[in-house]
């Protein structure tokens, strides 16, 4: 008798755990957005006259904007969104927004916040790049893609949206509500800023601190041939350092200098080197320009790093960004270049472009920038401003192109081109490789694969 209660009580027990133990991991399987969903949203702070909470079905009733977006995350990687909510813009409006306001800090119901100025939301104009995949797959997120066929679209509070794709058939309320915008420059990266589950928007009247100025290793001064210049500022996340190396004073639309994250720092250490990469190799006298550029926060101030290498003669830097591309000295028997990566290689010396060789998606054809290039060639350039024309000269051989044309002349002959000489920023002019590479008389080897060009003349 004693053995049979015994043996109940331990069937008991067993039943018992067994069921907690399946209501435990039950719960560890629900779906995380039905654990954090948002049925409400809160706007309030000292920015707004007018504190209110808005339900769901509220936000149902109100007008509904639907927009594709394009977008890169810190990793970095590509990614397209789709989604259909309300304009951020006549939601603070119904708060009665300030015009003092300065800051607008989102959180979600888990406690992670984005903060962002009220001028990169609403002075800065943000775009869906339709060709931001352009020269790299969606992992490729450090290559920058094509900036043509820009869409202007608004921020707007999702409650329905799809990541990873275009396609609004995909649409579905797990991420809501979801905060999205575009991007003020095809190479933003803004993945990091769609906050789901979003319930509390808080407006600020308080001025934001500027981001930290960037700073370089070694510093400015004398340096040997060859030398590489590492740029940092205090974190290395979210705030992106942008840089020229030609004098003029960087943008949003100048290469990054920290493409990945120092979040992902230890997950990437494989490309880290690679991607994240040293300016250089210095092999004349250079001026590094460059900025901190980050969400919530004004731009740093710009600052200027001068290295004269050493046995060389001093330069001022004057003259427009085309003037100073292409390094002293430069032509060579083999030229080699990377679709969307702005190392070349000239004869085996390395060198940094401003901007990176691409492929117009209208006409598949690859652009490269027309200085580099013709230079590395032998061939002189000239631009003429006023009437947008290029002339390349090689010799007694002549080549004339007009921004935006496809009628061009060879040795005073018409020809036509199928893809037309166009600029990109920050302010590089780029022309069909083929087209100019065999006029010139030099031999082009495209490998669709990895995208390298090699020109051999």
């Amino acid at each position: 008798m004693r053995n049979n209660k015994k043996k109940w009580f331990n069937s008991f027990v067993i039943t018992i755990l067994g069921m907690l133990l399946l209501f435990g991991t039950f719960s560890l399987v629900l779906p995380s957005a039905v654990l954090a969903a948002s049925d409400s949203l809160e706007i309030t702070g000292d920015g707004v006259t007018n504190p209110v909470t808005f339900t769901l079905d509220e936000l149902e009733e109100m007008k509904q904007y639907r927009y594709v977006y394009s977008a890169i995350n810190t990793w970095p990687t590509k990614k397209w969104y789709v989604g259909k909510g309300v304009l951020l813009r006549d939601l603070l409006t119904r708060a009665g927004i300030k015009e003092e306001a300065k800051q607008i800090r989102f959180t979600s119901v888990d406690g992670y916040t984005v903060t962002l100025t009220v001028k990169e939301l609403f002075e800065d104009k943000r775009y869906r790049f339709p060709n931001f995949k352009t020269s790299g797959g969606d992992g490729d997120g450090h290559v920058p893609g094509n900036p043509s066929g820009k869409v202007e679209v608004e921020p707007i509070i999702g409650l329905i949206s799809v990541e990873g794709s275009d396609n609004p058939e995909y649409m579905n309320d797990l991420n809501s509500l979801l905060l999205m915008l575009g991007q003020r420059a095809v190479t933003e990266q803004t993945g990091n800023l769609f906050l789901k589950y979003l319930n509390k928007i808080e407006v600020l009247n308080a001025e934001p601190e500027k981001w930290d100025a960037p700073q370089a290793n070694p510093g400015s001064g004398t340096v040997p041939a060859g030398t590489r210049v590492a740029l940092s500022n205090n974190h290395n996340d979210d705030d992106k350092i942008y840089y020229t190396t030609d004098g003029s004073t960087p943008t949003m639309n100048s290469p990054i200098y920290n493409w990945i994250a120092s979040r992902w720092w230890a997950a990437r250490a494989d490309v880290l080197g690679t991607i994240n990469h040293p300016i250089g190799p210095i092999n004349k006298n250079t001026t590094i320009k460059a900025i901190t550029i980050g969400p919530g926060k004004p731009d740093s101030d710009v600052v200027t790093f001068n290295y004269l290498v050493a046995g060389s003669e001093p330069t001022d830097n004057e003259g427009t960004p085309e003037d100073n591309e292409a390094p002293d000295k430069l032509a060579g028997n083999v030229i080699e270049l990377t679709v969307g990566r702005m190392e070349a290689r000239v004869d085996g010396g390395s060198y940094t472009l401003e901007s990176a060789p691409y492929i117009d998606t209208r006409t598949a054809r690859t652009l490269v920038p027309v200085r580099f290039v013709s230079e590395a060639l032998g061939a002189g350039v000239n631009w003429d401003p006023e009437t947008k024309r290029i002339t390349i000269t090689d010799g007694g051989k002549g080549i004339v192109l007009t921004l935006g044309a496809i009628d061009v002349q060879v040795n005073g002959v018409k020809q036509t081109v199928d893809c037309a000489p166009t600029t990109l920023p920050p302010g590089r002019t780029f022309v069909p490789l083929r087209f100019v590479s065999e006029t010139l008389g030099a031999v082009v080897e495209y490998d669709l694969g990895s995208g390298q060009v090699l020109i051999t003349r």
